[in-house]
Order: structure tokens, then C-alpha cells, then sequence
């Protein structure tokens, strides 16, 4: 039996075909209603969910839409609210919402307003719909006690589950099942090259720091191939997006992993506008399964600031060795063909 992306596949080109569907247009910033950092996006049963850094000290948000580039008029359910004070009543960051193994699981880091002591967290759905209800948090790693941000999960194609986090570097560790961390975190990314230097306030200056910084490591699997995107530098600063693909068959061994020497993404300049700071990027496809689209924030201006990081879509290529090419982020307001399967005003094609 065909796969339920190549399903999607052929009945769209089977109804595309027929009834002469015109492709829709979009542009960036898609969430255009508030900031909205670390955007992640699923597609799942026909409908798009969205979670991200949307309210840092209040709790967590879903968002959900019929189409990728609709999201921002879909509809907008909190899930879960931020206690008075405690280990999880502030800087909730960068939220990610799997579906793992017939269930919907809700990863995010908080802390108790003192960033040094972020830990991971994951909420488990009590139906099956990703908008709620959830039963309380528990902590994914509760035998390291240390500063652990940006938490994702790695679901290899045989089903394997590791999970990977950020602190002066990407870690990855074994899963016993979506809610554990069982194993050793080993170095995944380890800072390298010069576009992947940390960056620090100096007066009212961003200066290149000494160190590195890398964060949000997020997987992408491509046929047979296996890769992580990651983000590097600053997001208040200079920031880039690398890639790390799995060239051996255990993801513990950090040799089995290649690094891009060059970022994948980065600022833009061109005639047709600026884009500052793009990153922490996840992936999804188009409703009919054809497309592979970044989904992504960035700014329209420097700033210096966490301030006006929105939500902003790219269509993914793939390159003659199967890698993906991300090409550049587009600037606020030019038009772009939307994802396949989206009719014009990011309604779906029915």
C-alpha cells in the first residue's frame, strides 16, 4: 500500500489535474498577529498545529489550521498555564508538539525566572487531540541536574527514540519511551567553525565572544538520510542555521555524524528587502505531501533585541545528494507561491 504522503500525493495531482487548481500566494511574516519565536509546526489528520514561544510566563499555546500559511486566523487554544512561582513558572521556551507512538506529547523548557535553571519538561495528551486536555508535566531527564534548553526529539525511521538538548552545545541521549531519558547525553554538536561563536552585549554593542553557541536541533529524515538543522550565534545578534547528517547507524556515536562546514541559512540582503537573524527552524510538508517547508523566525531589522522575531515560511529543495537546500529567507511582503494543496487567502484546496 503507497505511504500516506505518496497517497496524499497522487490524489492531489489526480484532483489538481482535473479541476485546473491555481496555486495560492502568501507572504512572510505568516503569524503576523504577535511575535512568535521558536515556531513549530505539524501537520496531522489534514489539519497544521503550531506551538513556539508564544507566551513566555503565562504557559503554553496550540494553534490550529487548515493550511500552513493560514495559521495565524486558525484557531488558538492555551493547554497549559504557568503556576504563580516554582521550577516551571517562567521563560517557557521553545515548545515542540510530536506525535509519537499513537500519542501526542508537548515538550518545553522553563524555569523558575533564573535561567541557569532550565530543565525539559513534556506534557502527555489525555485524547488525541493535540489542543488538550493534558495531564501535568514531568521532568524528560530527571537524573541531570543542569541547565538544558531547546529539547527535541529524534525519531529514527526504525522507531528509535533519542533526545536532544542544548547547553553550550546539542546532546543527544536514548529514550526509553517519549516521556525518558534512559541513557548518557554525548556531544552531538560541538561549536567549531566562526559563524558559530557566541555573542555578547558589550555597552550597546553585540561583540563575537570567544566561545560558541549552538541550539535548536531539530531532525529532518529525507528517504533513507538522517540530518539535524541546528541554530548558531545569537538570535539577538548574528545567527545561522548548520546541518549535521548521520553517516553511521548508531546516533550515540558523535563520529558517525558530519558537520557542514557553512551554514545552510543566514541573513539576507537583496533588492528586494532584508531579513535579520533567521533560525531555530522545524520542518513539515504541504497538505498534499509533495513539499518540504522550513518554518522558521527572523526580524526586519537588526534591533539588538529579542523583540520582533515572527513566524516566516520556505520551501525546501533537496540537492543532488539528498541533502536539503533551505536557499535564502525572503523578505517581509514579497509574494511567494504558497504550499501545495492551499488556495489563494491560505485556505485548502477540498
Amino acid at each position: 500500500m503507497p505511504s500516506r504522503g505518496l497517497r496524499w500525493s497522487l490524489l492531489a495531482l489526480a484532483l489538481g489535474g482535473s479541476l485546473g487548481l491555481a496555486a495560492g500566494v502568501f507572504s512572510n511574516p505568516v503569524v503576523r498577529s504577535s511575535d512568535a519565536p521558536d515556531p513549530w509546526v505539524v501537520l496531522h489528520g489534514g489539519t497544521y498545529y503550531l506551538t513556539g514561544t508564544l507566551d513566555e510566563h503565562g504557559g503554553l499555546w496550540v494553534w490550529s489550521a487548515k493550511t500552513l500559511s493560514g495559521l495565524d486566523a486558525g484557531r488558538k487554544v492555551k493547554v497549559w498555564s504557568t503556576a504563580a512561582s516554582g521550577a516551571m513558572s517562567a521563560q517557557v521556551w521553545a515548545p515542540e508538539l510530536h506525535w509519537i507512538r499513537g500519542k501526542w506529547f508537548l515538550y518545553f523548557t522553563a524555569s523558575d525566572g533564573v535561567d541557569a535553571n532550565h530543565r525539559e519538561y513534556v506534557l502527555e495528551a489525555r485524547t488525541a487531540d493535540p489542543q488538550g486536555p493534558y495531564k501535568a508535566p514531568v521532568r524528560v531527564d530527571p537524573d541531570f541536574e543542569g541547565y538544558a534548553i531547546d529539547g527535541s526529539v529524534l525519531e529514527m525511521p526504525d522507531g528509535r527514540l533519542y533526545w536532544m538538548d542544548c547547553a553550550n552545545g546539542v546532546f543527544i541521549a536514548a529514550m526509553s519511551g517519549p516521556t525518558r531519558v534512559t541513557g548518557p547525553r554525548v556531544p552531538l554538536v560541538v561549536g567549531t567553525q566562526d559563524w558559530e561563536h557566541a555573542w555578547r552585549k558589550s555597552g550597546d554593542n553585540w561583540v563575537k565572544d570567544s566561545g560558541y553557541w549552538v541550539e535548536a536541533p531539530e531532525a529532518l529524515i529525507h528517504g533513507s538520510k538522517v540530518f539535524v538543522a541546528y541554530s548558531a550565534g545569537h538570535t539577538a545578534a548574528n545567527y545561522f542555521m548548520g546541518l549535521m547528517e548521520l553517516r553511521g547507524s548508531d546516533p550515540l556515536k558523535p563520529g558517525a555524524w558530519v558537520k557542514r562546514p557553512n551554514p545552510i541559512f543566514e541573513a539576507y540582503s537583496g533588492q528586494d528587502g532584508k531579513v535579520f537573524a533567521p533560525g531555530h527552524g522545524s520542518f513539515t510538508t504541504s497538505r498534499d505531501g509533495r513539499e518540504t517547508w522550513l518554518v522558521y523566525h527572523a526580524k526586519d531589522s537588526f534591533g539588538g533585541d529579542f523583540n520582533g522575531r515572527t513566524m516566516r515560511l520556505g520551501r525546501v529543495t533537496w540537492n543532488k545528494d539528498g541533502s536539503p537546500n533551505l536557499g535564502h529567507p525572503v523578505p517581509s511582503g514579497v509574494k511567494l507561491t504558497a504550499p501545495s494543496g492551499e488556495n489563494p487567502g491560505g485556505n485548502a484546496k477540498r
